[in-house]
């Protein structure tokens, strides 16, 4: 330890006696907490480039999970479509089925 740090320790000492050692240890993580929260936001923790091609690749593949659910609902929805249709042409009768 060099004497800048055994001089901020000397310092810290008797705000720990004071105040209790849990108070202090507190404050500390929560300036460290607001410290990480706010390199965050400014976007200092991750670098730009990075963050750019996450979004692009996720963009990607959720382009080619669409068109899959697409492909895949195909079907499903044509026979709705018929359902419907069939239903329609059901109704025209004005029938009333009760209920």
């Amino acid at each position: 330890m060099g004497s800048n740090d055994l001089s901020n320790l000397e310092k810290l000492l008797p705000l720990a006696e004071k105040y209790g050692l849990a108070y202090i240890v507190a404050l500390i993580l929560l300036i460290i907490v607001i410290t990480i929260v706010r390199s965050i936001v400014k976007g200092s923790l991750v670098p730009r480039e990075l963050l750019d091609r996450a979004e692009e690749d996720r963009d990607r593949l959720q382009a080619i999970l669409d068109k899959e659910r697409a492909d895949f609902m195909a079907p499903t929805l044509e026979v709705l479509q018929r359902l419907k249709i069939d239903h329609a042409a059901v109704n025209s009768n004005d029938e009333d089925r009760g209920g």
